[in-house]
């Protein structure tokens, strides 16, 4: 898969505005319809309860994308259509291994897993082995992969992915927006087709890596641009809400004692990320990539959600990166004068990103233990021990 030369941010889809008949409706017709929109909501609710959200996971494993993917695998309330992976954290050659390993140990052999992009579109990668160890578990070895990679490249399974279910795809990319950028370029129809973005990037008041820049925003802001333009429905999962969830010694202590092998191997994974933070003075680990995926499931684990608007600084020196929110959806545009610019009119912003800013972490962490230390629920057996191919239990 090649990548683009320049990058430009994708238009913003028009909104359709339904025609509506002039005749004036009837009281009794006005009633009708107010109690058939009731149905339908208590309808929605019901199906939404039914049914699991299918979901695409673009990760680059990553200790804390471990724990998401972990975390995904073991939630009912979510199917997991893809993992597509990206590199970031570690070089996407180790992510897509790790993604593998981990796809094993939950039991998903029927998710396809898939490897990405190799580096940004325009700058060089930046990996993260201090925080998340040489292999990117924090030294825990799990044994070789049996599952094989899809042979598709990850951008062809987003593409194909969304296509096949059209409006129902929410996108949980927890790593640089490398792939779904590249996915939104080749294919312009997603715009219209996927459901949701719920990603784990940028912040309002700091970032991690720079000053202003969190992590993932930072390695390729020219990706988060256009995400971010692409008119999608967007929860921007920054530092200001995962920097409230964080996973302690005392969190540790219960996953050793569960007989899970996902709690065992996600505290050894854990020790090594909890160590890094207390080395920057933390209580323990900030659980990112978690929280992502506990709000594509469950919204309400956020207590407040702003709406804004949110650019993505492509070229300054020390605020590359750095995602510019918002929350007035105002903008005061300038125009020549003379010699000058003089301040001219007031436009108005739509926001392009929803923006959680606090969060219930002891209730998240709570769901997050209970579904770690429960028995693996996709134990399937490998498509080599049963002879053929396993069938989905997702």
């Amino acid at each position: 898969m090649g990548f683009p030369g320049d990058v430009a941010m994708v238009d913003e889809l028009a909104k359709p505005v339904n025609q509506l008949g002039t005749r004036p409706p009837s009281i009794r017709w006005k009633v009708l319809a107010c109690g058939m929109l009731w149905l339908c909501a208590v309808a929605g609710n019901l199906a939404w309860a039914a049914s699991p959200r299918r979901v695409i996971l673009d990760v680059d494993p990553g200790i804390d994308d471990a724990m998401a993917l972990l975390l995904a695998f073991q939630s009912p309330e979510l199917q997991v259509e893809a993992v597509t992976v990206v590199a970031g954290n570690v070089p996407v050659e180790l992510g897509a291994e790790n993604a593998l390993k981990l796809a094993e140990l939950a039991g998903a052999w029927n998710v396809p897993v898939a490897r990405g992009a190799e580096r940004p579109l325009l700058r060089r990668l930046t990996t993260a082995e201090a925080v998340h160890g040489e292999n990117g578990l924090g030294g825990l070895e799990l044994p070789a992969p049996k599952k094989a990679l899809d042979p598709r490249h990850a951008v062809e399974v987003i593409v194909q992915t969304v296509r096949a279910h059209p409006g129902e795809i929410t996108l949980v990319p927890v790593g640089p927006l490398t792939n779904v950028a590249l996915a939104l370029r080749q294919a312009p129809d997603l715009r219209t087709k996927v459901r949701e973005i719920v990603l784990m990037g940028g912040a309002v008041h700091g970032g991690n890596v720079t000053p202003v820049a969190e992590a993932n925003i930072h390695n390729d802001a020219e990706a988060a641009q256009i995400v971010f333009g692409s008119g999608i429905p967007i929860v921007m999962v920054g530092l200001d809400a995962t920097s409230q969830v964080v996973l302690t010694r005392q969190h540790l202590a219960r996953l050793r004692e569960s007989a899970s092998p996902l709690a065992k191997a996600v505290a050894s994974m854990a020790e090594h990320y909890v160590r890094f933070y207390e080395g920057q003075g933390r209580q323990g680990a900030l659980m990112h990539d978690p929280l992502a995926v506990g709000l594509a499931m469950d919204r309400t684990f956020a207590t407040l959600i702003q709406p804004a608007h949110v650019s993505v600084e492509t070229r300054g020196e020390f605020t590359y990166g750095q995602t510019v929110v918002n929350f007035s959806l105002q903008r005061t545009l300038t125009s020549p004068r003379g010699d000058r610019d003089t301040i001219g009119p007031v436009i108005r912003l739509e926001p392009n990103a929803q923006i959680p800013l606090q969060i219930d972490a002891e209730r998240f962490l709570t769901l997050f233990l209970d579904r770690i230390t429960a028995p693996p629920r996709l134990a399937t057996p490998s498509p080599s021990a049963t002879g053929g191919t396993a069938k989905r239990s997702s």
